[in-house]
């Protein structure tokens, strides 16, 4: 008859209760080690909406800044239109892809970078015509057997 067996080892366990026992450490060990994982994947999870919150933060502030340089008032009606997504940061946290935004903003929605635009475009209509008051029909009659 063949031996199936690898040298060495026997097909009887000599020692049941040391087999028991390393199984139960190792049962005890991959629990511990699950727990220890999920607790470390919460904490990575809270970090990590920490982080979005605070660079959230810092982007609007950098955005307004720059929407201030370029002499924007009105900058909650511009962050409406910008797609922060798209927008990220370099090495010493400069916002990339701002101007370019800003730019196709203002060929879209130039009312909101012109003052003049903002009025309706006649911010400055006041100047070049006459206001003209609303004649009665007796002072119309008036005037016309005055002979004005």
């Amino acid at each position: 008859m063949e031996e199936t067996q690898a040298e060495g080892t026997s097909a009887e366990i000599r020692d049941p209760e040391a087999v028991l026992a390393a199984l139960d450490r190792a049962k005890k060990d991959a629990k511990e080690s699950r727990l220890e994982k999920e607790r470390l994947e919460q904490e990575l999870q809270k970090q990590s909406d920490e982080l979005v919150k605070y660079s959230g933060k810092l982007l609007r502030e950098k955005i307004e800044k720059e929407l201030s340089k370029l002499n924007i008032s009105n900058s909650d009606r511009v962050l409406k239109y910008l797609n922060t997504a798209n927008l990220t940061f370099d090495d010493d946290f400069n916002i990339i892809g701002l101007d370019d935004q800003i730019k196709e903003m203002k060929k879209d929605f130039p009312e909101l970078f012109d003052p003049k635009l903002l009025v309706g475009g006649k911010a400055d209509a006041g100047a070049t015509q006459s206001v003209e008051k609303k004649v009665s029909t007796s002072e119309l009659l008036a005037k016309i057997a005055m002979g004005r």
